[in-house]
């Protein structure tokens, strides 16, 4: 296998299902207070982590062979992520009278997970996600340059390793979400899918990675009261991240593995579609609750209500919001 260049409809896939899985399992534990599918929503979650840093593996790479390359990728990771955020934070923002108040500023810059309770009002939850990507996009390009070519994994993985040294170190410092959430905390996530496609060029045991799948989702189901009940437990914390962080890699494997039959050309414009709407469905679904908690649409068919509406206004927010940046940005690249 091609690991550096190829684009994997798979991947499309999983990124369409990881978008939706955190949707509605946001919202049965928003609604209905189900803490197992909130449970369930941090692997989803998860999943962004791994797949952003397998799928920015090329670019990362055209910054290490020419430093000049670096504004480049600014500017093509911010026009992609930037305008759909504000316009989405200004929205929520109106909806919870926090407008140009200081908990917005700190969403504004990506900072609300600096420090634990940096925030009075959490009233944008989600965007912890998006915080540790734009703050990896900003810092590691410079420490690819840095670190230079000569031995280039044995210094990625020294790197990770003082990661997971500080997170051992400090662990008793932090609860267990900011832990899970803390900006400079989850490096490692998508380090470890830029990590995959770095050094992997071959495995392909399609069924051992069915059974270690399963067999992985099985014991995460089974920890779940555990983990829920004993989550200030050091050791609960520690292993409850690395977990997911084992989860999401042979997921990401396993879609690839099976890309030849996942990609067939009659399900090739599905899989485009809830790709491209993943950014949508993720940054919008919380305004979407929101607005059907206070409207009290929490009955009967309640979750396909949700759905399909979070279908249609992510479509409208991909073509008339996101596509027009996607389609300046090789302009303003140049």
């Amino acid at each position: 296998m091609d690991f550096n260049n190829k684009h994997y409809q798979s991947l499309d896939l999983l990124r369409g299902i990881s978008g939706y899985g955190v949707a509605i399992c946001h919202f049965h534990a928003f609604v209905h207070q189900s803490t197992f599918f909130e449970y369930f929503s941090f692997l989803f979650v998860e999943f962004f982590f791994i797949l952003s840093g397998f799928v920015l593996y090329p670019q990362l790479i055209e910054v290490l062979n020419n430093k000049k390359n670096l504004i480049i990728f600014y500017k093509r990771r911010w026009l992609r992520t930037i305008p759909l955020f504000v316009f989405c934070l200004v929205l929520i923002s109106i909806s919870f009278g926090e407008l140009f108040s200081l908990n917005f500023l700190k969403y504004l810059f990506f900072v609300q997970d600096f420090l634990p309770n940096f925030l009075t009002n959490n009233y944008y939850p989600v965007v912890w996600s998006l915080a540790i990507e734009e703050f990896f996009y900003l810092i590691f390009p410079i420490v690819l340059i840095f670190l230079g070519k000569k031995n280039l994994l044995k210094k990625i993985l020294a790197f990770l390793a003082v990661i997971y040294f500080f997170k051992i170190i400090l662990i008793g410092n932090f609860d267990s979400n900011f832990y899970r959430t803390g900006t400079f905390f989850r490096f490692d996530a998508i380090l470890i899918g830029f990590l995959l496609r770095f050094f992997l060029t071959k495995f392909d045991n399609k069924t051992f990675l069915l059974l270690s799948l399963f067999f992985s989702l099985l014991i995460y189901y089974y920890f779940k009261d555990f983990i829920i009940n004993e989550n200030e437990n050091n050791l609960a914390k520690f292993l409850f991240v690395l977990s997911i962080q084992i989860i999401s890699v042979i997921t990401l494997l396993t879609f690839i593995n099976f890309e030849r039959l996942i990609s067939s050309q009659k399900l090739k414009n599905f899989y485009s579609l809830i790709s491209k709407q993943t950014y949508s469905v993720y940054l919008f679904h919380l305004i979407l609750i929101h607005v059907m908690l206070k409207g009290g649409f929490t009955g009967n068919f309640s979750t396909i209500i949700f759905v399909l509406m979070l279908f249609v206004i992510s479509s409208i927010l991909y073509y008339f919001l996101e596509l027009p940046f996607l389609k300046i940005r090789p302009k303003i690249i140049k």
